[in-house]
């Protein structure tokens, strides 16, 4: 039997479909089982979202803890960018790491907390280690990567801000 996009909206039994243009030959059961099979694949990319996620904010945690544990190291190489001193941009962009970091664990402001990260790697990159070459950047390059994905992505089904999204459309004004 076939039916237009249409008709199925008027139809009582659940059908499983073929697209071909906007005609639908339709089975039995198969189009539950079809929706079913996408619900569970973006199920995994959520989790797959939730991983990368802890994965790059736990990353930037050990990293943040390097950097405190061989601070008198790495402020001597520290640029003062924005600032007079290197000691004052250490501990803002230090904060603003964390900060960052945590937001990105938590699934909260995702997507502006990696564009950010993923600017200060294109800074890192291109303003204060201009002239390391791709070996000493490759490190900077793999996280714009991660970065660009979690901008694309945003929190995924795991994040805060889904789940306070979902309690505030449930809020009757």
């Amino acid at each position: 039997m076939l039916l237009r996009n249409d008709d199925l909206l008027y139809t009582p039994k659940v059908y499983n479909s073929v697209f071909f243009g906007s005609i639908v030959a339709v089975g039995e059961c198969a189009m539950m089982k079809h929706l079913l099979e996408i619900l569970r694949t973006y199920r995994f990319i959520d989790r797959a979202i939730l991983f990368l996620r802890l994965f790059v904010g736990v990353l930037i945690a050990l990293h943040i803890i390097d950097k405190l544990q061989t601070y008198n190291f790495v402020l001597t190489g520290y640029p003062a960018l924005l600032f007079d001193s290197s000691l004052a941009t250490f501990v803002i962009f230090t904060l603003l790491e964390a900060l960052f970091a945590l937001m990105i664990i938590v699934g909260y402001g995702t997507r502006f907390a990696a564009f950010i990260m993923a600017l200060g790697m294109f800074v890192e990159i291109f303003i204060i280690y201009p002239s390391l070459g791709w070996l000493g950047v490759e490190r900077q390059i793999l996280y714009i990567g991660i970065y660009i994905t979690l901008v694309m992505s945003g929190s995924g089904r795991y994040g805060l801000e889904t789940r306070l999204d979902r309690k505030c459309k449930n809020v009757k004004f």
